[in-house]
């Protein structure tokens, strides 16, 4: 059984986070952990939750929106939101820190949260720039 809390301690603790201007240039990242550390449920609630942003495809496959995307980190279940939500649709961004404030979740701030879930390969590209193709100097005529 969950306790909620009362909507004056709901309404303290979101005046006591960052603002999305203060975490302008961070990605807000909702965990599925509770602060006393249990998992919160249900287990597909990162899904439900970005579903709330997403939109059906040409090919009739359910898309994420590129600003709030599930994802999965050290096994635990976290919603990613892009710093550009709050530039671009404030209500929406204070929505998701709502939703995690009244159930009680952990909420972190990363630069690039979705830079962290790419492979090592893939990041080491993000550093380094793409590949750059070398043409021979020589020039065949067949």
């Amino acid at each position: 059984m969950s306790v909620t809390p009362a909507p004056d301690s709901a309404a303290k603790t979101l005046a006591t986070l960052p603002s999305a201007a203060a975490g302008a240039a961070s990605d807000l990242v909702i965990k599925g952990l509770t602060l006393d550390g249990q998992q919160f449920r249900p287990s597909d609630w990162s899904d439900r939750l970005c579903g709330v942003m997403s939109a059906f495809g040409a090919d009739e496959q359910l898309r994420y929106s590129p600003l709030v995307q599930p994802a999965l980190r050290d096994s635990i279940r976290c919603v990613i939101v892009k710093a550009e939500l709050g530039a671009l649709e404030p209500r929406l961004f204070k929505f998701f820190l709502s939703f995690a404030v009244e159930n009680e979740l952990q909420i972190t701030y990363d630069a690039d949260a979705v830079a962290t879930l790419l492979p090592a390969a893939a990041k080491k590209l993000s550093v380094d720039g793409p590949p750059v193709l070398v043409r021979s100097a020589k020039s065949e005529d067949y």
